[in-house]
């Protein structure tokens, strides 16, 4: 089952010359946007700073000052199933990592925990499980052809990801291609699922879904 959580995209051309814009939000104007109804943004830190998160068809728009988990509560992903989104990343200099987090728990607190696929500008690629202040790198920083790098000046990069939660694997994707996968472990990754924008990057999301895996899947083979 695909549970789709965008809006319609006839006009993304259009929106990315009105979402230009948005590129050097100021803090006030950024506490001026009304975001989207039932979202949360949780920064990483108190700021004098913020975060601007608005609905803008098709699809939502974050301009970040500080680091944060973007996520509506009422969105979660059990068992085996994949989180996809379609990025834009708008000109700047920020090398911060933004993509989609998944199993998310207590997100509002300091004991915070989740699953992490991100990317960054320069083209590399991780995968991270976050919980509270200790984070595990799945998948250390890489550089991988998958990811669609930023050349610079006024252009506008998408980079398509997935993050599939499997009974035994964690599998990421970039533009269809394979980034990398490792072992599921023990961890809880029945929970909350959105968008992980890293400080200070401009960014637009026409699409963010949800794949549920309802096949039954081999047991392995006995040694």
């Amino acid at each position: 089952m695909r549970r789709s959580l965008s809006l319609a995209a006839p006009a993304i051309a259009a929106l990315l010359i009105a979402a230009g814009s948005a590129t050097a939000l100021s803090a006030q104007a950024a506490r001026n946007v009304a975001r989207p109804s039932g979202w949360r943004v949780v920064m990483d830190r108190q700021s004098s700073d913020t975060v601007a998160h608005e609905a803008m068809p098709p699809g939502w728009h974050m301009t970040t000052g500080p680091g944060a988990l973007l996520f509506d509560p009422a969105y979660h992903a059990v068992g085996r199933y994949s989180v996809e989104a379609e990025l834009f990343l708008f000109p700047g200099t920020s090398q911060s990592g933004y993509g989609l987090f998944a199993g998310g728990h207590s997100l509002d607190g300091s004991a915070a925990s989740y699953l992490a696929f991100l990317v960054r500008r320069d083209g590399q690629a991780s995968l991270e499980y976050v919980a509270g202040d200790n984070r595990t790198a799945l998948i250390p920083w890489k550089t991988s052809p998958a990811v669609k790098a930023h050349p610079g000046g006024e252009e506008t990069v998408l980079n398509a990801l997935t993050l599939t939660v499997d009974r035994d694997s964690i599998l990421v994707e970039a533009n269809g291609q394979r980034v990398g996968a490792v072992a599921r472990g023990a961890w809880d990754l029945d929970g909350t699922f959105g968008f992980r924008a890293g400080p200070d990057v401009n960014l637009h999301a026409s699409r963010l879904d949800l794949r549920t895996r309802f096949a039954p899947v081999p047991e392995p083979k006995k040694k």
